[in-house]
């Protein structure tokens, strides 16, 4: 299901999720400052999701209103990126995106068919790509709604 609504309630829509965006960053890193990973990943992986949304919102005025991002839609807000944030690499925060949700369900859960729990499958060093990730999506979503609200 997507969701379409104005330029002005689709831009205020992405700045909330943007406000967010930045709790959910704080959320993880005080999670991986405490060594829970799991917990840190998915208070990230929640953060590149939102990132990801409001960029749908702030360039079509609609979003997925699901987890997962399929190719279509993604190409489709591809089409809109201004030339002028084309750095910004949004094809690999597409990647990004997809990569994690892989792991969405085992970093919530764990591997229920071996009974283990997520504690025991992420350390450290997955819990900082998450957020570094997570980091990346935010910057990109967060230039994206200056220029669309400032042209800059």
């Amino acid at each position: 299901m997507v969701w379409f609504m104005s330029k002005e309630k689709s831009i205020e829509m992405a700045e909330s999720f943007l406000r967010r965006v930045r709790n959910k960053l704080e959320e993880a890193k005080s999670h991986l400052n405490s060594c829970n990973y799991p917990e840190s990943i998915s208070a990230s992986m929640e953060c590149m999701e939102l990132s990801i949304k409001a960029i749908f919102l702030l360039l079509q005025e609609k979003y997925p209103k699901r987890h997962e991002f399929k190719d279509e839609e993604f190409m489709k807000v591809l089409e809109k990126v201004p030339k002028e944030l084309e750095y910004l690499n949004f094809p690999r925060l597409f990647l990004i995106s997809k990569f994690w949700l892989n792991l969405y369900t085992i970093a919530k859960y764990g591997q229920e068919k071996f009974g283990v729990g997520p504690e025991k499958l992420f350390k450290k060093d997955e819990a900082e790509l998450a957020l570094k990730h997570a980091e990346e999506c935010k910057h990109a979503a967060s230039m994206l709604e200056s220029y669309v609200k400032y042209g800059r």
